[in-house]
């Protein structure tokens, strides 16, 4: 049994199935793309390249992490021209 399954409380994932989850904002980059956080469950998110949220995987994460980097790195050879 992994630790990520022992922390979470099957009552609050109960309540995410009947209610949905309650989302905060886990992170924010510059690209406009957020990473969200279930308050209740633990489970994370991310937005795909149509709004649209699904869950956030360690590859996904990078690419997000990727683009904010390629992003800023643009924006300063744009300013310094």
């Amino acid at each position: 049994m992994s630790i990520e399954s022992q922390t979470r409380n099957p009552f609050k994932r109960l309540q995410c199935k009947l209610f949905g989850h309650k989302y905060t904002i886990l992170r924010s980059y510059q690209t406009n793309k957020k990473e969200y956080e279930c308050s209740h469950c633990k489970k994370q998110f991310t937005e795909n390249d149509y709004g649209e949220l699904e869950t956030l995987t360690p590859k996904l994460r990078r690419i997000n992490e990727v683009m904010e980097k390629f992003y800023i790195f643009k924006n300063t050879r744009r300013q310094s021209a």
